[in-house]
């Protein structure tokens, strides 16, 4: 059986620890509601949510319009081409009459030949005649050769053209590759990663914050405090009125004496077991509340784990490895901005193309132009060639030979007025064509080169956010360090209280024990006396009574002492029923 010395000691002990206790817990539940409320952007969650949405954002430009512009870019060239197309034909026209010119140059040719033969034939009379002649051949060979070079230059102008038709081709390969490769490897994988990534995150945030409401449960707990630490001191108190026996004071005395002491004992057993209660009940409501929270914790656990599972697997099993997903998005952004520069490079390769044509088309219409005067020259000569007939009998057998080359003359002059017409208007078609084209086109290097510029930024911005993601998702933790550490806190504070609940426990049966030696003592001295109860003679035990703070205990006392306590002084509100919020 343990003294009052020990008991009083042992009694202070377990208010002095539940006073710490308390205070502790009072400082540590506020802190971790702040922690799971904390909107710290360096925290684990924040930064990794960060992360993301810088990511996301970066590869949104995917989706800023540009293969839109693509597209517009592809049926543009496409519309031109089919225009050229269009307007090549007409060069077939245009050979046609071309062979006209040289066939009626090459029979005028030889035909004047032949007069040339007769005139020498007719001596003196037909030399002015061979003159005219010879200069009907050679204007004639001169036809034949311009005819020859406009086709050759034809010929060559549509071997432009089939260099353009190839350089289209190239470049509408280049934008299918741009426009497959892009589509496949953001919008059907990295994007919907990252979608899922955050929703999975804000998931995982929601749970984490879910033990905001049994902390708070927890912390009234504490509102105990007070009517422990009160009913601890009034036990206090009342253990130090108790003395020792004192055998050499009167028998009166010493029954007086002992009745108040057991009276005081039992005072304190009840208050001790009602500290208990309390304590319990503290207890029971942190333990109640805080199993749920390690409940949360594990659940919070699991799915952090799930979401480094789904997407920090370098095996990539499900799919979602977001760094390798990233690093694939990187190659396809480096890849993109490679294939516009080629793109780019082959656009401006077209723009010249269109240009040489253009610059052929000019040069067939210079070199048509000199036609013209030969054109001139032959009338000039048909109409001496036909004077010199008609005056010199010597030529009358080639008279149909000179309408002949007359109506040579005659057609070819027609087919170079109209192959002239046709020639200027598809040199207007192709200028037109080829203007709009330029004009159009120097738009869409502009706009290919921001597309370019704003891809690599983009780039840029994916590359440097997967440099730090693996880190992010590798250190991913809900709470900080110090959540754990005040978590292990709480956890051992608990096992305090449970310990202090059973020295009180034990305390309580301890008292018990002081009352029944007591009481023991209290009949040995009574049988002394011959009486069977004892009536106690002073206040002391009424005057101690006044100085408890808890009414429930002063009405506890008085049925003990068997007087009435009053609680005027108490303005009508009980000590120990003050709740304290922390």
């Amino acid at each position: 059986m343990k003294d009052l010395i020990t008991i009083r000691n042992d009694i202070q002990q377990c208010s002095d620890k539940t006073e710490i206790l308390y205070t502790r817990l009072g400082e540590i539940f506020p802190s971790l509601l702040s922690i799971v409320a904390d909107t710290d952007p360096s925290s684990s969650l924040a930064s990794l949510r960060e992360v993301l949405t810088s990511i996301r954002n970066g590869l949104n430009v995917s989706g800023d319009g540009s293969d839109d512009f693509l597209g517009g870019f592809n049926e543009r060239n496409t519309a031109l081409f089919g225009k050229l197309a269009d307007k090549m034909t007409a060069l077939d026209s245009i050979h046609a009459r071309l062979e006209d010119i040289r066939n009626n140059s090459e029979e005028l040719e030889l035909i004047s030949l032949n007069a040339m033969v007769i005139s020498i034939k007719s001596g003196d009379k037909g030399r002015a005649f061979s003159c005219i002649t010879e200069n009907l051949k050679r204007l004639s060979a001169s036809m034949i050769s311009l005819s020859n070079e406009l086709m050759l230059e034809e010929k060559k102008l549509l071997e432009k053209n089939t260099i353009l038709e190839k350089s289209f081709a190239a470049s509408r390969s280049r934008y299918d590759g741009i426009t497959h490769s892009h589509a496949v490897s953001l919008q059907e994988t990295v994007l919907p990663a990252l979608d899922s990534a955050g929703e999975d995150l804000a998931a995982l945030e929601g749970k984490a914050g879910q033990t905001i409401s049994p902390i708070r449960q927890a912390m009234t707990g504490i509102q105990l405090q007070d009517i422990i630490r009160q009913s601890i001191d009034q036990v206090l108190l009342a253990t130090k009125e108790i003395v020792p026996l004192d055998e050499q004071i009167s028998t009166e005395d010493q029954l007086d004496r002992i009745v108040v002491d057991i009276q005081l004992l039992e005072i304190c057993e009840k208050i001790i077991d009602e500290v208990h209660a309390n304590v319990m009940k503290s207890v029971s409501v942190f333990s109640e509340n805080w199993d749920l929270v390690h409940h949360i914790l594990d659940e919070v656990e699991q799915q952090r784990r799930k979401f480094l599972s789904s997407y920090l697997d370098y095996s990539n099993r499900n799919g979602t490895s977001l760094p390798l997903l990233l690093d694939r998005a990187s190659e396809s952004f480096s890849e993109f901005v490679s294939r516009i520069t080629v793109f780019q490079r082959e656009q401006k390769g077209m723009v010249q193309d269109t240009a040489s044509i253009l610059g052929e088309v000019k040069y067939l219409r210079t070199l048509f132009e000199t036609i013209r005067p030969i054109i001139a020259r032959l009338q000039h000569v048909r109409i001496t060639q036909q004077i010199e007939v008609a005056k010199n009998e010597a030529l009358h057998s080639v008279r149909g030979t000179v309408d002949h080359m007359s109506d040579l003359i005659y057609r070819t002059e027609s087919s170079v007025e109209e192959t002239r017409k046709e020639l200027e208007q598809f040199i207007t078609d192709i200028e037109s064509i080829t203007g709009v084209y330029g004009e159009g086109a120097k738009r869409d290097d502009r706009e290919l080169s921001r597309i370019r510029e704003e891809k690599s930024r983009s780039f840029k911005i994916v590359q440097d956010s997967n440099e730090i993601l693996s880190s992010k998702l590798s250190d991913l933790r809900v709470y900080p360090d110090s959540f754990q550490v005040m978590c292990k806190e709480v956890d051992d504070a608990l096992v305090s209280m449970q310990t202090i609940a059973d020295t009180l426990a034990s305390l309580k049966e301890s008292v018990a024990e002081n009352v029944r030696e007591s009481c023991s003592w209290r009949d040995s001295i009574l049988a002394k006396t011959g009486s069977e109860t004892w009536t106690i003679q002073n206040d002391r035990l009424r005057e101690l009574v006044e100085r408890f703070t808890i009414t429930a205990h002063k009405e506890a006392a008085g049925q003990i002492g068997g007087f009435s306590v009053e609680d005027s002084t108490l303005d009508s509100i009980k000590s120990g029923e003050v709740t304290l919020f922390f």
